[in-house]
This record gives C-alpha cells, sequence and structure tokens, in this order.
C-alpha cells in the first residue's frame, strides 16, 4: 500500500483547506441550500418552495443579493435522504462532516490511477506517481468544489469507491455508493450504462433499485406519498430555469453542447435543455459510442467505458464546472495510453484535462470565453476517436 500515501497525504490536506475555511469563513453555500431543504423536508415543509430557500440564504449571506436572487433547490427528493444528516447536525458541524466526506472521496479520486490495472503491472513510477495524487485533489476545481459545498468530489470519490466494493463481491454497498451521485441524475444518468457494461444487468438493476428507494423515502418525507415525484417533475422543471446560473444564455461556466452552440454561433441559436432533450442527447452520444465500436469491432476495455461515460457526463446533461471534477474518472485510459506507446492521444488528453483547470476569468482575459465547452466536446471526441483498448498486450 505505499503507493496509497500519496493520495492520502493530499486528501489530508485537503482535509486541512477545507477545515480551515469551514471554520473561518462564512462560505459554503451550495451546502447551506441542501442543508437548509433537508430541514424543510424533516419538518414536512416543501423544499421546493423557492421563497422559503432565498429566505434562509438571505439570513445567512445578506450581502449576496445575486445568489439570494439565483437560488433554490432542485434535486430529486433522493438527494434529500443523503442530506438529511447535516439537517441534525449544527451549521459548524455540518460543514465540518461535509469536508470529512470530501477528504475521504480525495482519497479515492487520488487513487483512481489503480483502477483497472493489469494484474501484475506496477503502479505509475517514479515521480510522475508520486505528485499525480496531488494533481487530482488539489487544483483549482476541487478547491472551488469544496469552498462552495458542492456534490462532483464525492460523487467521484463514489464511483471509484464502488468500483472498489464491486471489485471485491460487495455488490450491496457498490449499488448504495454509486446511487448517491444520481443526488444530479441529469449527470450520473450515464452509471447505470455504465454498471450494465462492467458488471451485468444485476448490477446496473441494483443501482436503480437503490436509486429509486432513495426517491421513494424522500417523496414520502416531502409529500406524504410516493406520487410526490410527480409534482416534484413539475416544480423543478418550473424552477430550474428561474436561477440565472442553470441557463445556458446566462451561464459563462457551462460545459454542455448547448452552450458551445450558443457561443459558436455568437448567441444566434439557443437551445435551453430539459429533461427530454437531456434524454435525447445521451441517446445521441450513446448512439456514437455504439458505432464507434461497432466499426472497430472492439470491444472497448473497461478504462475506456469509465473515460467515456465521464466525457458525456459534461457534454449531454446542462451542467456546469465544478461537473468537469468528474473527469478524474478518466485517469484509467490515459494512465493506459501511455504505458502502451499511444504517446499523441495521451498528450492531447492530458493538454484538454489541463486546460479546464484554467479558472474563466484568466480565459476570458485573453477574449476566449468557450473553453469550458469547447474544451469538454475536444475531451470526449478524443476518448471517442481514440484507442478502446490501449491496454492490449500488456496484461
Amino acid at each position: 500500500m505505499r503507493d496509497a500515501r500519496p493520495a492520502a497525504v493530499a486528501a489530508a490536506l485537503l482535509l486541512a483547506f477545507g477545515a480551515y475555511w469551514a471554520l473561518a469563513a462564512n462560505v459554503f453555500l451550495d451546502l447551506f441550500i441542501f442543508r437548509t431543504a433537508a430541514q424543510l423536508a424533516l419538518r414536512a415543509d416543501n423544499p421546493y418552495h423557492i421563497p422559503a430557500i432565498r429566505a434562509a440564504v438571505a439570513g445567512q449571506y445578506p450581502d449576496d443579493e445575486r445568489l439570494i436572487d439565483n437560488c433554490g433547490f432542485f434535486m430529486p427528493p433522493g438527494a434529500l435522504v443523503g442530506f438529511f444528516p447535516l439537517a441534525l447536525l449544527p451549521w459548524q458541524g455540518a460543514k465540518l462532516f461535509w469536508v470529512a466526506l470530501g477528504a475521504f472521496a480525495a482519497f479515492a479520486v487520488g487513487r483512481t490511477v489503480a483502477l483497472f490495472r493489469p494484474a501484475g503491472r506496477p503502479p505509475v513510477p517514479g515521480l510522475i506517481g508520486a505528485i499525480l495524487p496531488f494533481l487530482l485533489v488539489l487544483n483549482f476545481l476541487v478547491l472551488a468544489v469544496v469552498m462552495v459545498g458542492q456534490t462532483p468530489l464525492i460523487a467521484a470519490g463514489c464511483v471509484v469507491a464502488g468500483l472498489a466494493a464491486f471489485g471485491r463481491g460487495w455488490n450491496t454497498a457498490g449499488a448504495v455508493l454509486w446511487a448517491l451521485p444520481f443526488a444530479k441524475p441529469h449527470v450520473a444518468l450515464v452509471l447505470l450504462p455504465l454498471a450494465w457494461y462492467l458488471g451485468g444487468w444485476k448490477r446496473a438493476a441494483g443501482v436503480a433499485l437503490v436509486v429509486a428507494g432513495m426517491n421513494l423515502l424522500g417523496a414520502l418525507f416531502v409529500g406524504g406519498t410516493p406520487l410526490f415525484l410527480i409534482d416534484y417533475v413539475q416544480l423543478a422543471g418550473a424552477g430550474h430555469k428561474a436561477v440565472a446560473f442553470n441557463r445556458a444564455e446566462l451561464a459563462y461556466e457551462m460545459t454542455s453542447w448547448n452552450r458551445l452552440l450558443y457561443v459558436a454561433s455568437g448567441g444566434r441559436w439557443l437551445v435551453e435543455q430539459s429533461a427530454p432533450t437531456i434524454l435525447v442527447s445521451y441517446a445521441v452520444g450513446f448512439a456514437l459510442v455504439f458505432f464507434r465500436c461497432a466499426a472497430a469491432r472492439t470491444k472497448p476495455s473497461e478504462a475506456w467505458a469509465l473515460a467515456m461515460a465521464a466525457a458525456l457526463s459534461v457534454v449531454c446533461p446542462q451542467v456546469l464546472a465544478y461537473e468537469l471534477v468528474g473527469l478524474v474518472l478518466a485517469v484509467p485510459w490515459v494512465r493506459d495510453l501511455f504505458a502502451s506507446g499511444h504517446r499523441t492521444w495521451g498528450l492531447a488528453a492530458v493538454a484538454l484535462l489541463g486546460a479546464q483547470l484554467i479558472p474563466f476569468q484568466t480565459a476570458d482575459a485573453l477574449g476566449i470565453d468557450w473553453h469550458r465547452p469547447a474544451g469538454a466536446m475536444a475531451f470526449a471526441l478524443v476518448v471517442l476517436f481514440g484507442p478502446l483498448r490501449p491496454a492490449r498486450g500488456l496484461q
């Protein structure tokens, strides 16, 4: 386990960073909204009532008028089940609890390089293997996610930990871990076909059952009946677009294809995605994956499938730059590219991943306001057309 030490140190540093900000500043804005929604649900109040959320936010962040005017809770009822522990803790305790969860997730993320490593192959050698966990965990995007209390780091950690659980035959634990990212179902949807591909239909069904169970339980808390899920779809659909951060026209940090279309057309072509268009977007993505594999007559490696799923999750749905943290799941495929001599593909992937670590303000100062969606799309195309089984022959 010596190769796990850098990941442990990186996670410990992230824990210290998060704990400092939890105690020293009034940040963790999104976490406050999640916790407030869970508190409302436990009191049998409606967590999707936007004025109630905004009133609480105004009390905690009175000087942030932009946040007050553009906030709400739109996650499905199942997400509330995951946030209930936060509602039972005082605010300081909730922040520290969230930071601790993030540190555990960071350790898992720091170990992604070991995923799907062929038996007998050594870990990534030398200096690169030692510094890679620090690059994955202590970068601009992850630190931003920690400071606002967003979910992508924990979601990525759950995917990695879930793969480890599945690999040990702990299928129930794996299904629960893979169900937690469905707090954002439009991002996590790719996990269902990925689970089927990696572990068969029973694995996918297990994840789907846990997701369904969490949502039914959440609906019972909020609406007193599972039928509240129908009301949720209407409430979320109506309220989501009331927040400027969720609109492709206004959200300059958005990574999805429709934001790229809007920017590339000079603002002439605007598509604001809804649930049906997100499903169509994924259908197109899955179709491209199918035809790519059929044309190559090759069954992709597990590492490629994981990388492709991560890429689709930031291009197909309408999401912000926080979700780019999930691209860490492409690391095993990039590792295999370099190990098998596909250095051009590997360098292209690393360059595109690295470009996403550039803050928008820095790129915008250079006259580039499209590097988020363009970079995400370019990376998805690199994965799509890159080697499907780069580690073949290395086993």
